[in-house]
């Protein structure tokens, strides 16, 4: 019998353990009910032992109210997020920005940069005797 309630025991607390870990340490609702069961469950244990049934049933709510604030209130911030690594935004030339004179123009200007893009609006036309042939041409 006693092995029985030990293994059981122990079995709970193994599963109290693993579904402790599976809550955010930085959310205070979580960390509050997190707080409740355990003060609760504990409270239950100590209160049974020393008052019987109805201390039991005592104890689980003061365990309970009592593990519920103080999980609450001992919610610590999240930490910073990491910087980013400093191959993205280091000098121009890096490799996360062009180098000067490549990429986008800014956005105020119109044109591209000079020797870049199509050519200038003088040199549409192909050189003679490329492209499509002129209109006198018979078409068949």
């Amino acid at each position: 019998m006693t092995k029985t309630s030990i293994r059981s025991g122990g079995t709970a607390v193994a599963l109290i353990l693993a579904l402790a870990s599976c809550t955010n340490p930085y959310d205070p609702a979580q960390r509050a009910v997190g707080g409740g069961l355990l003060g609760a469950g504990a409270g239950a244990a100590i209160g049974g032992a020393v008052g019987g049934g109805h201390g039991a049933a005592l104890g689980a709510a003061i365990g309970g109210a009592t593990g519920a604030v103080t999980g609450a209130a001992t919610t610590p911030p999240p930490p910073p997020p990491p910087p980013p690594p400093s191959g993205y935004y280091g000098s121009p030339g890096a490799y996360g920005q062009p180098a000067p004179g490549y990429g986008y123009p800014p956005s105020g200007y119109e044109q591209a940069a000079p020797n870049y893009g199509y050519p200038p609006s003088g040199y549409a036309q192909p050189a003679p005797g490329y492209g499509y042939p002129p209109p006198s041409y018979p078409s068949y």
